[in-house]
């Protein structure tokens, strides 16, 4: 895959033409997808690291085009569940325990790349 700096701006595109914007994130957050198709990648991200971000955020994208996993504002929904959410944390729906967004220990954080 290839990366390409916009010439005005901190974006890039993938060769499948994912738009993925260098933006502050929160702490700790090295990457997002968003529903709308696009990827931001932390501007604390090393260059040699913006492909690797980029392509966990694409598997993300791949789960949310196949109805694997989705989000709002409120919960995030994978396989069937619902995953409550709210101030940077996703409660476990079974156990009631919370995890930090982003947590390698939610089902759809596991398993990437």
């Amino acid at each position: 895959m290839a990366f390409k700096l916009g010439s005005e701006s901190r974006d890039f595109k993938n060769s499948g033409n994912t738009k993925i914007f260098k933006k502050k994130l929160g702490d700790g957050v090295m990457g997002e997808a968003n529903a709308d198709g696009s990827i931001y990648v932390d501007v604390s991200v090393p260059k040699e690291m913006v492909e690797y971000v980029a392509t966990h955020e694409m598997q993300h994208q791949t789960d949310m085009k196949i109805g694997k996993t989705t989000y709002d504002d409120n919960a995030v929904y994978h396989m069937g569940q619902v995953w409550p959410r709210g101030n940077g944390y996703i409660t476990n729906p079974h156990t009631g325990k919370k995890y930090q967004e982003g947590s390698d220990e939610l089902p759809w954080e596991n398993n990437k790349i």
